[in-house]
C-alpha cells in the first residue's frame, strides 16, 4: 500500500496517500465482505450489522499488516532516518509481512516447512511485482 514516491515529496507526504489509501482499501474490503456476507446463509438470516463486523474482523489483518512499514515512514518523516533510507526500508519490511504472511497461511494448512518456506517467497515476490509495477505506472 505504500504511496510511489515522486522526487519531490518527503516521507510525510507519503505517510499521508499510504494512510488514505490503505483506509479506502481497508473500506472496500469491509463492505465487500460484508456485502457477500449478508442475506441467508446456511439456512438463517445475517443481519447487515452482523455481516458488517464479520468484515471488520476479517479485514483488520490488512490494518495490521500496515502499521510495520508506516512506522518507517514516520521516522524518516519525523527525521530519526534519512527519509530515502526509511521509505526503502518501508518497502522492504511490507515485503517482509508478506512472505511472513504468506508462511503462516500454508502453516494454517500444515504443510511442511518447504512449501511454508516458498509460500512465503512467493507472497514477499509478489509484494516486490507490486512495488515494481506501482513505480513503472506512477
Amino acid at each position: 500500500m505504500i504511496a510511489v514516491a515522486d522526487d519531490d515529496d518527503d516521507d510525510f507526504d507519503v505517510f499521508v496517500v499510504t494512510i488514505v489509501t490503505m483506509l479506502v482499501f481497508w473500506a472496500a474490503h469491509v463492505f465487500a465482505t460484508a456485502v457477500a456476507n449478508h442475506g441467508m446463509r446456511g439456512g438463517r438470516i445475517i443481519g447487515i450489522g452482523q455481516a458488517f463486523r464479520e468484515g471488520v474482523h476479517h479485514s483488520k489483518g490488512l490494518l495490521y499488516a500496515s502499521v510495520v512499514p508506516l512506522v518507517f515512514l514516520v521516522l524518516g518523516a519525523t527525521g530519526v532516518l534519512d527519509e530515502d533510507t526509511a521509505y526503502f526500508v518501508a518497502l522492504i519490511v511490507g515485503m517482509v509481512v508478506l512472505g511472513v504472511l504468506g508462511w503462516m497461511a500454508f502453516a494454517d494448512r500444515g504443510s511442511p516447512w518447504p512449501v511454508r518456506l516458498l509460500g512465503g517467497v512467493g507472497t514477499a515476490l509478489f509484494g516486490l511485482v507490486i512495488i515494481v509495477f506501482k513505480a513503472v505506472l506512477h
